[in-house]
């Protein structure tokens, strides 16, 4: 199969070399490396050139976008331009292990019903501790079942094997407000083909400027609290579309997680817009659409104690 691992890079000087080392001294070889600068003002150009040029990496292609896209659309236009039958998304500030693309690849060769291979990762941080997730360290597959709160992306876009078929069915869908990871995770999952391998192929590198931080700080207030319910609703609705024209087999289910997550959702959205503690009451009975429990607090706290 071929191969491609596609790099959304914006100033990442501190880290990019590792994470190309890890590229490059992988025991299966990716076939095409795509790298996307989205307009960087550090040394990262000259850093990668340099890199290139020292390997003689003629099939890893460097590109520098004339406009910033921002990384959910360069990621995605980024994985579209790929010619591999398995797209690697793959962060600027990561370690893999050097068996991952051989591991993946193998796994979906042997598995043709997986649309979206992803797996356990190392999460690691400044202070030198690490943490391993989303589940137990056992090199089992699984196949990801779906759940009440399926907005929950349990293994970040750097531990995704997608497949190209995925990836041309996702242009009908993706929105510019939707980040890649999770369009990808939601559309295999409600086709039945989300699968993870729980062992640890990659060092998920955790500080406080990257993108999946800056954008879990600024979502703890109201205003971004409420844009991210209407993003969800939006989600909701498309999820809907594609299950009733893209998905074959029984949906039932399917369509019985929307039914209760739009519930869920409009609860949510009316707690917010009203302020009312009845709103927010009624609201815990849908405790299990939340991605995450303590986010329900999480509303409580935002609404009546910090109030912004």
């Amino acid at each position: 199969m071929k191969l491609s691992v596609v790099l959304s890079i914006y100033n990442g000087e501190k880290y990019i070399i590792e994470q190309l080392d890890s590229l490059r001294q992988q025991t299966r070889l990716p076939d095409e490396v795509l790298m996307y600068d989205d307009g960087s003002t550090d040394k990262t150009p000259e850093l990668v050139s340099a890199y290139l040029a020292k390997y003689g990496l003629d099939n890893w292609k460097y590109i520098s976008n004339q406009v910033n896209k921002g990384w959910r659309k360069n990621f995605m236009e980024g994985m579209w331009s790929a010619t591999g039958e398995l797209v690697f998304s793959c962060d600027q500030d990561d370690i893999w292990r050097k068996d991952k693309l051989q591991v993946m690849e193998q796994i979906m060769e042997k598995n043709p019903q997986i649309s979206l291979l992803v797996s356990n990762y190392r999460m690691f941080y400044p202070d030198g501790s690490e943490k391993i997730g989303p589940r137990k360290n056992k090199q089992n597959l699984e196949r990801i079942e779906l759940t009440n709160n399926f907005l929950l992306v349990q293994s970040p876009g750097c531990t995704h094997c997608i497949r190209k078929e995925l990836l041309d069915l996702a242009k009908k869908y993706w929105r510019p407000e939707y980040a890649h990871d999770a369009l990808l995770w939601r559309l295999s999952l409600f086709d039945n083909g989300l699968y993870i391998y729980t062992d640890d192929l990659i060092k998920w590198r955790k500080h406080e400027n990257s993108a999946f931080s800056v954008e879990s700080r600024e979502l703890k207030n109201i205003r971004a609290k409420k844009d991210w319910i209407n993003v969800a609703q939006t989600f909701e609705k498309m999820l809907r579309v594609y299950i009733l024209t893209d998905v074959s087999g029984e949906k039932t289910k399917q369509l019985k997680v929307l039914n209760r997550n739009a519930k869920w959702l409009a609860q949510r959205q009316k707690f917010y817009n009203t302020k009312n503690p009845l709103q927010g009451i009624i609201l815990a009975m849908y405790w299990d659409c939340f991605p995450r429990y303590r986010q329900y607090l999480g509303d409580w706290y935002l609404l009546y104690i910090k109030r912004k």
